[in-house]
């Protein structure tokens, strides 16, 4: 097999990520069968994994290690604050890794959640906004019954 989708090297680099940096084979042919030797080959041909070698309990293990262009992608690639919204009960309810939020559908109170947020993820309030923003709208349009009109008035 000469052609390996990208798309499966980033999630060997995800998978190393999940595992604390490094992944053995044995890890990544759990998840690509027979296509693991590839995935790994064209990972390391990117600069992305690199084999090295570890001592644990006494037995030496061949594990690959993210590379600093590999983390460099990632904290690229990484949304910092990731944020969801729902409408419950007339009220705009945002979860975010900082905790779940009930606000009012208007500019003033996601802009105010904003800067909070943006400050504690170290993000761009505008930016942060905007993402609150399309997910507010996301969530009033998805909204069923009664539940589109309270939260608008």
């Amino acid at each position: 097999m000469d052609f390996v989708e990208l798309g499966k090297v980033w999630r060997a680099v995800k998978i190393a990520v999940g595992l604390g940096g490094e992944v053995s084979y044995w890890d990544l042919h759990r998840a690509f069968g027979g296509d693991a030797v590839y995935v790994l080959e064209k990972a390391q041909e990117l600069c992305l994994l690199k084999w090295t070698r570890v001592e644990r309990g006494g037995r030496t293990r061949v594990v690959y290690r993210l590379t600093k262009r590999a983390i460099e992608m990632i904290d690229m690639t990484m949304d910092r604050c990731p944020v969801e919204a729902e409408v419950r009960r007339g009220r705009l309810l945002i979860r975010t890794p900082l905790g779940s939020y009930a606000v009012g559908y208007s500019p003033s109170a996601l802009l105010s959640l904003a800067e909070k947020l943006a400050e504690a993820c170290g993000e761009d309030r505008r930016e942060m906004y905007d993402k609150l923003k399309k997910a507010a709208e996301r969530a009033v349009r998805c909204a069923r019954g009664l539940e589109k009109w309270l939260v608008q008035a």
